[in-house]
């Protein structure tokens, strides 16, 4: 192996040691079954793994027949559709290619080849850019978003689901019902399904040996031609499988689309504007592509407008595998698998229950292994009929669950056992047509027999005022008045789940998160019905990524985890919140990475008594905590000035038109006039008196607020005077003239814009991420003395001033941008804004830390739900000294305070992908507290920080939890030092971080002081 060509290759990407090789025909890393069995199907001779996901397929093909089919390979890699990349490694030279997109064509049938020179190659695949997601940046770059649009390369799922899409919908056209196309789709690819896992059919009508795949293909696609066959063959396969798939068999397909379907599953290619020419079925190998994806069919086979009615979401698969990790993994790893049921609400495309399934048998196979294969098949079959349940309102949906439960089945079963294998019998005994909130339906009675350890699944994301709905929830004590309106369905599924549960069973739903931020009455009352009905065990909230996790909805969601509540236990629950912000393995493989920082423990209490405690717990720490929690204690705004401020909304259209004002237009202050910091009124309406009993409303002096935050990142925050005019959905804070600008002055402030973003209820949430009046009168307010209060006053009065001077041609002054503005005068107007926001730093007593929580919250927090802006904090930071010494300066401020009598020297090694820090301990005060090494060799700057430490133990595979670019930091302490490890970019080493790694290191040495003391006395 060392001296073949591929090693040679893995040697110069620094990955020799890193990848997975294959020994005797399978692999050492403990993939997923359903993986593992899909990879050894392909045979790679090494894997590069990531997060336990396989992104590279390495091929030597010097150990491989001379006539080895690369064609059937391309079509295996591209159905797998869990690998990116693949390297051919030749004789020749080394191929790259992009798995995800097979190009089909008259000349070429292919995976699209990635040409690299050799140099670009190591460049671009070495250990460290693959392990920091440069390589898959500049992939997502180059492959992905360039070829979005008409000629986007779809990858496996995608095609599959467009195929069967487009066959549907021609299908209909052609005369066949939705309920006969939806069938004949299902039973065509169940039975490409069967040829390709080589599983033996009939030799009447599916001629050629099982193991010559291409010549059965070809009698399929003849046999579709002829329709009487094609029915023999379905009641062939509905007398030796049974279940609900081939039942009805009165569909007699005519001429017309029988040669259709034959040419749909043939994919030929009359000429280059074939209408053939997208369809991929004799591409796809259906033993290779993914169950999940084949559950995925769903959502094909539902139309567009019933798919908006039901409000269905389709369920990615890594989300599903992160909820099943969390329930039917944990418990399987004590309990036996028939003791395993699930109970999956709104089922979709089953994905649930197919996954449960697939872990319940490979449990049994743990146990009791496959050896007697007609009892293994017999008992499999069991845990379908005993294990699983579900309901949906769509017929289509239970029939493309139980297709997929039936695939699932039989791949745990060797081909020559499939000959006769009658399949379970699911409709109406375990997966039941109904409303879930239908509590006459039988199913009711069914789940109360059955008390499901699980209830899981993704319930519509709507707001729902059906019949069924309603009449529930107005049984429920869980609201104060009368719901007719209607009401976020998610949060009745939450509720309702309790009926079906018993002491331990685990309710894990994906449901919009919204339902735990709205500050609306009703959704009060619901949290707090829910927060104390039952215990959080875990919330995982998908709000920041909500544009990168469902492809067809961008709603913000979170996966809420929890079981019954007893005796009041709610109380001291422990709540395991996890988030998850934008990163590269997320956009380009769907990997859940959830950082260190992304995972608190907090007692459920927190989040029954702070109605911000869900936004802290996603942008927050516990540092913020405590600084929220000081700021709260105040009077908020609202109450502390009372009636000397009046708060008010615009005028609606019809009230406006009430006055009948002619051209009344042109007096109104549009919210598109509305500009940052200052707002000139309109000049017409000075000589108005007839308009006063309009504009008289709106006062003298006021502070302009728009709900809308400006490109998802600032509050629009305006001084205005004089004479105004304002329509609805334009806030605005009305009184006397210095009562007016000292709010201003509180309102333009840092701290201001850190608590609204830190506790507003949409602010890096929802879709539309408005701020409410109630959100900005809640604001602390903590009253200035006079001294500072007149400071105060000439600050602004020179800030306004600075404004009004200027016409405002080009838009908003905010900081990094001139405008109207010289250089010199935008230098004055921005020391102007820095002393007013210093001063209310003064009055809110805000300390150091708190100063860089706020600076975080600013530079940070509030980029990381917006795709466009992620270089804000993911930049590099390595050349950048003040910066990095100003997080190094925190250590160096908290240890003086515990080492009086020693001194520390801080060492940093600024590297390409990581920097690091080593504190030294000195007897002696050095002369220069900071020092910065000229080392580059990663190596030799690990070998530096530790002996022990190396390039392998910083980028883990086995262990994710040791992989800096997974965790974003790696600790430890020598004799006389400790160190720190973090990737190269701006958030990691801000200095707010620092607070929170010193805590860590002093926790760390408390805890071995501690230890030594206690061994002492032993």
């Amino acid at each position: 192996m060392k001296n073949s060509q591929l090693y040679s290759l893995l040697s110069q990407l620094n990955l020799e040691e890193k990848v997975i090789f294959k020994d005797n025909d399978a692999y050492s890393f403990e993939f997923h079954k359903d993986i593992k069995q899909r990879i050894e199907a392909i045979a790679p001779d090494a894997v590069y793994v990531f997060n336990s996901q396989p992104l590279i397929l390495f091929f030597d093909l010097a150990n491989r027949d001379a006539n080895f089919d690369l064609d059937s390979l391309y079509k295996k890699v591209w159905s797998f559709d869990s690998t990116s990349i693949i390297f051919i490694i030749k004789d020749s030279g080394i191929e790259v290619f992009n798995a995800l997109h097979y190009i089909k064509s008259k000349s070429l049938n292919s995976l699209e080849k990635i040409d690299l020179s050799h140099e670009e190659i190591v460049n671009l695949f070495n250990l460290w850019e693959l392990e920091s997601g440069k390589t898959w940046e500049w992939f997502q770059n180059e492959f992905i978003y360039k070829k979005r649009g008409r000629n986007h390369s779809k990858r496996v799922n995608e095609r599959l689901f467009s195929n069967i899409k487009q066959v549907r919908e021609d299908l209909k056209s052609r005369n066949l019902s939705e309920n006969e196309a939806n069938s004949l789709i299902l039973r065509l690819i169940f039975i490409r399904y069967l040829i390709d896992r080589k599983i033996k059919i009939d030799d009447e009508l599916i001629i050629g040996e099982v193991e010559n795949l291409n010549e059965r293909r070809k009698s399929f696609i003849e046999l579709i031609r002829e329709p009487q066959k094609l029915n023999k063959l379905f009641e062939k396969l509905n007398s030796r499988f049974n279940g609900v798939l081939f039942k009805e068999n009165d569909i007699l397909l005519d001429e017309s689309q029988a040669n259709y379907l034959s040419d749909v599953f043939s994919g030929e290619l009359q000429d280059e504007n074939s209408l053939f020419n997208g369809f991929f079925f004799e591409i796809f190998d259906f033993s290779i592509i993914p169950v999940e994806v084949i559950s995925g069919i769903y959502e094909s086979l539902i139309d567009e407008e019933k798919r908006k009615l039901d409000s269905a979401v389709y369920t990615p698969s890594f989300l599903v595998d992160y909820i099943l990790k969390d329930t039917v993994d944990e418990f399987l790893m004590t309990n036996k698998p028939e003791e395993c049921t699930v109970f999956e609400v709104a089922v979709g495309s089953g994905i649930f229950l197919v996954q449960s399934l697939r872990r319940i048998i490979e449990k049994e196979i743990e146990i009791n292994g496959q050896c007697d294969n007609e009892s293994f098949a017999k008992k499999i079959r069991g845990f379908a009929e005993n294990n699983l349940y579900g309901i949906d309102i769509n017929e289509q949906a239970l029939k493309v669950t139980c297709f997929s439960i039936y695939i699932a089945l039989l791949d745990y079963l060797e081909p020559a056992d499939i000959n006769v294998y009658p399949f379970p019998e699911l409709i109406g005994k375990n997966l039941f047509e109904a409303n879930f909130f239908d509590t006459q339906h039988i199913f009711n009675d069914v789940m109360g027999l059955v008390h499901p350890k699980f209830i899981l699944g993704n319930p519509p994301w709507k707001k729902d005022k059906s019949e069924h709905h309603l009449n529930w929830v107005n049984t429920t004590k869980t609201y104060s008045k009368k719901i007719v309106d209607g009401l976020e369905i998610a949060q009745s599924f939450l509720i309702r789940a309790k009926e079906f549960m018993v002491l331990d069973t685990v309710c894990s739903l994906i449901v919009t998160s919204t339902i735990f931020y709205n500050v609306s009455k009703t959704t009060k009352e619901f949290k707090i019905d829910f927060l104390t009905s039952f215990k959080l065990k875990k919330f995982f909230d998908l709000s920041p990524v909500r544009r990168l996790i469902f492809e067809k909805n961008n709603s913000p969601a979170t996966i809420v985890n929890f079981m019954l509540s007893q005796n009041s236990d709610y109380k001291l629950n422990v709540v395991n919140h996890q988030s998850i912000k934008s990163n590269i393995f997320l956009k380009n493989f769907k990997i859940l990475v959830v950082e260190k920082f992304d995972k608190k423990e907090i007692i459920q209490k927190e989040f029954i008594e702070n109605e911000w405690m869900f936004k802290v717990a996603l942008y927050g720490n516990t540092l913020d905590y405590y600084f929220l929690k000081r700021l709260v204690s105040n009077s908020s705004l609202k109450d502390f000035w009372g009636e000397r401020l009046r708060s008010l909304d615009g005028f609606k259209r019809d009230k406006i038109s009430k006055y009948k004002i002619k051209d009344i237009d042109r007096f109104i202050t549009e919210k598109s006039d509305v500009k940052n910091y200052y707002t000139p009124s309109k000049k017409d309406l000075e000589d108005r008196e007839d308009l006063s009993v309009i504009y008289s409303n709106f006062g003298d002096y006021r502070i302009i607020l728009k709900g809308q935050t400006k490109n998802e990142s600032e509050i629009i925050v305006s001084f205005s005077e004089g004479k105004a005019i304002f329509r609805n959905d334009t806030f605005l804070f009305v009184s006397k003239l210095d009562v007016i600008k000292v709010i201003y002055s509180y309102l333009i402030s840092d701290i201001y814009t850190y608590f609204q973003y830190i506790t507003s209820s949409t602010w890096g949430i929802a879709t539309r991420p408005a701020i409410r009046m109630y959100e900005y009168l809640n604001f602390p307010f903590v009253e200035i003395n006079e001294e500072d209060k007149k400071e105060l006053i000439v600050l602004i009065d020179a800030f306004l001033r600075k404004l009004k001077g200027n016409n405002f041609d080009n838009g908003d002054i905010v900081e990094g941008e001139l405008f109207s503005l010289d250089y010199l005068e935008f230098e004055e107007f921005q020391k102007l804004f820095n002393s007013i926001n210093n001063l209310i730093n003064k009055v809110y007593g805000v300390k150091e830390n708190e100063r860089d929580l706020i600076d975080y919250v600013l530079n940070v927090s509030r980029y990381q739900f917006q795709e466009s802006k992620q270089f804000c904090f993911t930049k590099n930071v390595g050349d950048d000294k003040q910066f990095l010494s100003g997080y190094a300066e925190v250590y160096l401020k908290e240890f003086s305070d515990i080492y009086s009598d020693e001194y520390i020297q801080v060492e940093i090694f600024s590297l390409e992908h990581f920097i690091a820090m080593n504190f030294v301990m000195k007897a002696e005060e050095p002369k220069d507290k900071i020092i910065y090494s000229d080392n580059k060799d990663v190596a030799k700057v690990l070998q530096t920080l530790a002996d022990t430490l190396s390039i392998s133990q910083v980028v883990s595979s086995s262990d994710p939890s040791k992989n800096l670019f997974v965790q974003k930091d790696i600790k430890g302490f020598e004799e006389n030092s400790f160190y720190i490890i973090k990737p190269n970019e701006y958030k990691s080493w801000h200095r707010a971080m620092a607070w929170y790694d010193v805590a860590e290191f002093k926790e760390a040495i408390q805890k071995a002081e501690i230890d030594e003391l206690n061994n002492d006395f032993e």
